[in-house]
This record gives C-alpha cells, sequence and structure tokens, in this order.
C-alpha cells in the first residue's frame, strides 16, 4: 500500500484524533474525507493550521519517505475552512522528483484550489544554527490564551496542548517563547501526542511552532491573521520526553508599514536536553495575513478576561 496504517500515531492510528473516511488507496496515491471537528479548533471557528500541517507531516511518516532531514513548504489558499465542513485529503508521489516527495492537499468540497498544499522534500542546505533566544531583558510576561484553541486553549473539553507563550523584550524588540517538557504535566501530555512507542508526533511541533512564530508577528504589528505561506525544515525525530523551547521573532512586514497587509515571522525549536547548548531540530519562516476580524475576536475572546489591553498600548 501507498500509504501503510501507524497504530501508534495519535492523529490517524488506531484512536484518531482526526477521523478519516478513505475513497482511495493506490499504489501511489491515498485519498479520504475529512470533517475538522471542535477539538482541531484554533482561533473560533476555524480549524487550527497546525492540525492541517501536521496531517500532512503524518502522511509524510506513513509513507517512509523522504527521509530526515526534510524541508516542507506549506501554502494556504482557497475559500478557507469552518469548523464542521467537509475536505478531502489527498496524498501522491510528486512526479517531478522521481516519484520519492510528496504532495499532499487540503481541498474545501466545491473549492478548485486547495485550503493547503503541502510539498515534503529532502532538506537542502542546512542552516549551522537556529535562532537562540538572547539573554532577555527582565522577566518575560505571559500571553493570554483561548479558551478552546488546539495549541494555548485552557478549558478544553478534549486534551490539547495548553500552551501558554511568553514575550521578552530585547533591543527594542522582542522574543516570543514557550517550553514543552519543562514540568510534569507535559511528560503525561506528550504520551496522548505521540507517533511512535518513544516519539513525539511532528504535529505537536508545527502546531506550537505555528503559534509561537504568529505571536512574535502579531506583536510587532498590533494585528492578528492567519498563516499564509510557512517554510519548515524537520532536522530529527523527537523524544517523547525530549524538552524543548520554542523561540520566535518578528522578520518584517508586507505592505504599508502604518497599516501593513501580511507579516512575517521566524522561529527555531530547540532540544534542551543540554540547557547550556541548546540544539536546533526544527526551524522556519511564515507569513500571516492581517485580518482585522481576528484582531477584534482576540479582543473579546482571551483570557484571563481583561488581560489583552496591554498589548495595545504604545511602547
Amino acid at each position: 500500500m501507498f500509504i501503510e496504517h501507524n497504530p501508534h500515531s495519535f492523529l490517524t492510528g488506531d484512536y484518531p484524533f482526526l477521523l478519516m473516511v478513505p475513497v482511495d488507496a493506490s499504489a501511489g496515491r491515498f485519498e479520504a474525507e475529512i470533517v475538522f471537528e471542535l477539538h482541531h479548533e484554533g482561533v473560533i471557528g476555524l480549524p487550527h493550521g497546525g492540525v492541517a500541517m501536521g496531517l500532512c507531516l503524518d502522511a509524510w511518516r506513513r509513507f517512509g519517505h523522504p527521509l530526515y532531514p526534510v524541508d516542507v513548504s506549506f501554502k494556504f489558499g482557497g475559500s478557507g475552512i469552518s469548523i464542521g465542513e467537509k475536505v478531502s485529503f489527498a496524498v501522491e508521489r510528486d512526479p517531478a522528483d522521481n516519484g520519492m516527495n510528496l504532495v499532499a492537499r487540503i481541498t474545501k468540497t466545491g473549492d478548485k484550489r486547495p485550503y493547503l498544499r503541502a510539498e515534503i522534500r529532502p532538506a537542502g542546505i542546512i542552516a549551522e544554527k537556529g535562532l537562540v533566544l538572547p539573554p532577555p531583558a527582565g522577566e518575560p510576561r505571559k500571553l493570554p490564551y483561548y479558551r478552546n484553541c488546539f495549541v494555548c486553549g485552557h478549558h478544553r473539553a478534549v486534551v490539547g496542548l495548553q500552551r501558554r507563550f511568553r514575550i521578552h523584550a530585547y533591543n527594542g524588540s522582542t522574543v516570543i517563547t514557550t517550553p514543552w517538557g519543562p514540568d510534569t504535566d507535559d511528560v503525561d501530555r506528550a504520551q496522548l501526542f505521540l507517533i511512535g512507542k518513544r516519539e513525539l508526533h511532528p504535529a505537536v511541533i508545527i502546531s506550537i511552532f505555528d503559534e509561537n512564530t504568529g505571536w512574535a508577528g502579531f506583536m510587532a504589528t498590533k494585528g492578528a491573521g492567519l498563516t499564509v505561506r510557512m517554510e519548515f525544515t524537520l532536522l530529527r525525530p523527537v523524544g517523547d520526553s525530549e524538552k524543548l523551547l520554542f523561540v520566535s521573532r518578528p522578520a518584517g512586514i508586507k505592505g504599508n508599514p502604518r497599516s501593513p497587509r501580511f507579516f512575517i515571522a521566524e522561529g527555531t525549536v530547540l532540544s534542551m536536553i543540554d540547557p547550556g547548548n541548546p540544539e536546533p531540530v526544527a526551524y522556519g519562516r511564515g507569513e500571516w495575513i492581517i485580518m482585522d476580524q481576528y484582531t477584534e475576536q482576540i479582543k473579546k475572546n482571551l483570557l484571563p478576561v481583561d488581560d489583552w489591553e496591554w498589548i495595545f498600548w504604545d511602547n
């Protein structure tokens, strides 16, 4: 079979977090129908982009090629997807690269352009070092969170990643961080988000990276947005008990500086096995389209209540 079943995957295994109904499984292609549900939510009413990107990475690992390290190009488009809408998920060999690389697409019923297209290929030139957190000035400040978001939700009916992001001031700019694995709650939580018996699912890594890096651009522009592009490199598998630090910073805008249309941000995922010598395990750079409706949604729905005003204060 083109794609093998992986019983250990939290996303698509024996007890799937995301239900799929296969409609085609041939020697060179796999297709299934999916409905994103409330426990896949990011901003209110929409599935988290990390879940969709993580599904593409899940298919890559089930296919088995290419091997680590890999470069992944994600591009979002189409008319968008809301919670409850049916989509098609298709994975096939890329004929332009001898059939060993993968192209994955998530397309809403009725759309011609995919909601998400992912190209997964062997990594090119590997960066010698990632973005290492500089010594921050003072203590970080915790950022607010959503009620039900897959990544930052703290009051979900279904288990989630339950991250709390932090902002550090540095040289007139900002750095956003969040740890994974420093306490026993994370150690226990990791066992619910595996892809192998002792391996953390890459959907966890891309989901936290997407939100951590999105916060970096948001804090620079004060405008919330949706991911439109992501270039992401995965260097190696991550162990289930491995401590990680996600580090991101703003990297520019597109459009009028007073009212930018897009923001750009970049970041690295660091293994903290040796805190004195953090090891990059993934890094990337993304672009987000700023949308006023989501900035207003943040103001009305982030928790703790009334703990978002300071974000919009003029420095």
